[in-house]
């Protein structure tokens, strides 16, 4: 069962319309509420404390109200007034014969001789008003703006044709297009035409359209303006919380209220209604809605809590339907279940990944029996998307081993061994993946071959690899020294960071102090402006052979890379970051192939933004890496002393490219997903696109 549109109306404006008939209260409101009951909205009884205060155990706080006495409208002057008033108004002709009555010495001699009628003197001001000014301020009205959000009028064919445009090519949940996708059918939503609205029909679309309406509409000619972003944001959180309430209604028993036990005894009712999508099957919407809603909650709402929540409803779902185990089964609903299951399994291990905490299940567990979906046009992207993400997650566990061994000081031995180990990994993936032909047109539009997904999800995997590789060789590399002001994935916040000769910080660099070599001699030069860690380079040398981890009491423990080995490693996976980035397909909601992006409408200046930018994360690893490289480039070779060869200005020019690359990736995402700007942010306040390095 869902909501009605008259519901969903009556619940998105914030000031109804008043009924013809007012009811009346059988006890009258009091006139000062408690701020409780104020922000609640709720009825108030004005005792103190008020009776909703002590059901609730709040504080009721009262605050002395500010009218003075009950409001007056003013009433505005029907049109017919000025017509009668202009019609009254005298003529030319009259006005000149007044004006010689006026000078008549009987004028002077009566009661108020000297003062000329107030009638004349408006019509003489507003005569003077309108030569003077009339035609400049035809030209001088505002454009009045009014804010517009995306929808598709609760029309669950557009619905879906928008979600093959904007999420399928980095979130395949639903099965291939039936047909390819035709020219997106926005009806925009004006802010004042709340009155208009129609609600979608089931989770699954209310869940799409909570994505969708954070796209700018094309329609909309400043959608970059606070009130637009405003009122993009109230209406798609409005719809996510009605996908939820969606959820809960289709699983609620009506005997759960009446007669509890009769609905113990009783099985599932089964759903009725149309489906959504014509090759998923009712019991699967769900799942696929909370799967959406937990990007939603990570690259909207900044709210990793939720995003963990929700997926991990979507995976006891999953499993209660035996999603991870379906082999023999195969019908038309087939394909439907195996991206169900698998996109479930990637936003878990994702949701662990950006939060930096252990994933909720096990991730090689044996009874993950179910086969992979298929892309017609590329059979091998799934497997290689999922064994992706399953080398983040690896590193990402690492990452947190690691630095619970650093903080309790305990034996590293069985955490060299890992760093060799994911090592050995990734560098055959890696280096299969630079091998990877990625040609699609950046602008391909979805077919039923799904091109445009496989160049998506090689994209991606290329991404996750190198990003992997990064979180394990950083640490020897840059010795894990903050650069951001704000703490992303884990990578630590200049807030919290120790100081550069903070044990844990020198025990990292203790590599270079023990293997004897000499600090650079530019140890004692200013850094330069931009410089991030002007001391990184008085404490590695390129020439070192190792990296060694030191304890206050006990024997240095030799890691398996060297500084400079490593460096060069992450410098390199950074490169491969922000090239993938940069072959990442974009929508089209034109359905023309062309060879650049699209615009978001005919008059706008913004290009299309991605979607479903979960991995948004493996941006900032890789920016970490390049502006760690830029800053240990800038200590040793300033570019004040003028003498910078053809090596250092190609890497500069490399470095500069990577950073501006991840720029440009997060301003796109960030259209759409505003939680992204703060990760803009910390990539613009690096980057002097001016002045370069």
């Amino acid at each position: 069962m869902t909501m009605s549109e008259g519901d969903g109306a009556q619940r998105l404006t914030t000031q109804a319309s008043q009924p013809q008939s007012r009811k009346k209260f059988a006890i009258p409101p009091v006139k000062n509420a408690c701020l409780s009951c104020r922000a609640s909205r709720t009825r108030c009884n004005g005792e103190r404390p008020c009776a909703s205060c002590v059901t609730k155990d709040r504080e009721c706080v009262y605050k002395p109200s500010r009218r003075g006495g009950p409001r007056i409208r003013k009433k505005s002057r029907p049109l017919s007034d000025y017509h009668d008033l202009a019609i009254s108004l005298p003529t030319q002709q009259e006005e000149i014969e007044q004006a010689f009555e006026a000078l008549l010495i009987e004028s002077y001699i009566e009661p108020g001789a000297g003062l000329k009628p107030l009638a004349d003197i408006w019509r003489d001001s507003d005569a003077i008003y309108d030569n003077l000014f009339q035609d400049a301020m035809v030209d001088s009205i505002p454009h009045i703006k009014v804010p517009m959000v995306r929808t598709y009028g609760g029309n669950d064919r557009a619905i879906l044709n928008a979600y093959y445009i904007w999420i399928h090519p980095y979130f395949p949940i639903l099965p291939p297009p039936e047909t390819a996708p035709v020219f997106d059918q926005v009806v925009p939503l004006q802010e004042t035409q709340r009155d208009k609205f129609e609600e979608p029909s089931s989770a699954i679309s209310l869940a799409i359209s909570a994505i969708l309406a954070l796209i700018p509409c094309p329609q909309d000619s400043n959608p970059l303006e606070p009130e637009s972003v405003r009122w993009r944001r109230t209406y798609s959180q409005f719809l996510a919380k009605a996908a939820l309430e969606s959820i809960e209604t289709e699983t609620e028993r009506p005997e759960s209220s009446v007669e509890p036990p009769k609905a113990l005894d009783d099985s599932d009712d089964e759903i009725f209604r149309e489906k959504f999508h014509s090759q998923v099957p009712l019991e699967l919407e769900s799942v696929i809605a909370l799967d959406l809603l937990s990007v939603y909650e990570y690259a909207q709402r900044g709210n990793l809590k939720k995003m963990r929540a929700r997926v991990g409803a979507a995976l006891m779902s999953a499993m209660n339907l035996m999603l991870h185990t379906r082999n023999g089964v195969e019908d038309e609903y087939t394909e439907a279940r195996r991206r169900t299951w698998w996109m479930t399994y990637i936003c878990v291990c994702q949701g662990s990944i950006v939060s930096n905490t252990p994933p909720t299940f096990e991730v090689f567990a044996p009874s993950f029996t179910a086969k992979y979906p298929t892309i017609k046009a590329d059979p091998e992207a799934w497997p290689l998307f999922v064994q992706a993400q399953q080398a983040i997650l690896a590193a990402t566990q690492f990452v947190i081993e690691f630095n619970k061994a650093r903080k309790e000081q305990s034996d590293m031995t069985r955490i060299f061994n890992r760093m060799r180990e994911l090592e050995r990994l990734l560098e055959p993936l890696i280096t299969k993946s630079e091998a990877w032909v990625l040609n699609c047109p950046l602008t391909q539009p979805v077919d039923q071959s799904e091109l445009v997904l496989s160049q998506s999800l090689r994209c991606i995997s290329r991404i996750k690899l190198n990003s992997a590789r990064i979180k394990v060789h950083r640490y020897c590399a840059f010795f894990d020294l903050a650069v951001f002001s704000a703490k992303h994935c884990d990578l630590k916040s200049t807030r919290d960071q120790e100081t550069v000769d903070s044990p844990d910080v020198v025990q990292l660099q203790s590599c270079c102090t023990n293997m004897g070599s000499t600090p650079s001699t530019l140890s004692n030069s200013s850094p330069s402006a931009g410089s991030v860690s002007p001391t990184l380079s008085s404490r590695s040398t390129p020439n070192a052979d190792c990296c060694g981890f030191t304890y206050q009491s006990g024997p240095v423990l030799t890691f398996p890379f060297s500084t400079h080995h490593s460096s060069k490693i992450c410098l390199k996976s950074a490169l491969n970051i922000a090239q993938a980035f940069d072959s990442l397909p974009y929508p089209n909601p034109t359905g023309t192939l062309g060879d650049t992006p699209c615009y978001i409408g005919p008059g706008s200046t913004l290009i299309t933004p991605r979607t479903m930018p979960a991995f948004a994360c493996c941006a900032m690893q890789c920016s970490y890496a390049l502006l760690m490289v830029k800053d240990r480039t800038e200590s040793m070779y300033p570019t004040s002393t003028g003498e910078s060869g053809p090596l250092i200005n190609n890497l500069r020019d490399r470095l500069q490219q990577g950073l501006v690359s991840i720029l440009v990736t997060l301003e796109n995402y960030a259209t759409a997903f505003e939680a992204l700007g703060g990760m803009r942010d910390q990539i613009r306040d690096k980057v002097d696109l001016a002045l370069g390095f």
